[in-house]
């Protein structure tokens, strides 16, 4: 059995999605954290550090690591602190007003 997908790619798919104003926004307010999740893999890959290992030198499990990489769990500042000191990374929160979005009544 064969399967095919014809259609959208994701490209494409991305850009139909993003067109809606709320789904936009949503998607703009996770940046920050997958930008910094995409940081901590750079870094630990840069340094040929496996999972495993970096969780022995915070002090955690490996499948904790994992989770934090995927982005599918809450992270705690002190955690992120901890592997961005194992990893020799400084971490940084910027802070900035967001842009308001005008609602008209």
């Amino acid at each position: 059995m064969e399967f095919t997908m014809d259609g959208t790619d994701f490209k494409d798919l991305k850009r139909g999605l993003l067109a809606n104003p709320d789904i936009r926004r949503h998607y703009e307010s996770l940046r920050p954290k997958y930008d910094i999740i995409q940081a901590i893999i750079t870094r630990r890959n840069e340094l040929s550090i496996s999972q495993r290992e970096l969780a022995r030198l915070v002090g955690m499990h490996q499948p904790a690591i994992c989770r934090l990489e995927r982005g599918d769990h809450n992270v705690t500042i002190g955690t992120l602190f901890k592997v961005a000191d194992a990893l020799n990374m400084d971490l940084g929160i910027h802070t900035r007003p967001r842009k308001l979005d005008r609602v008209s009544a």
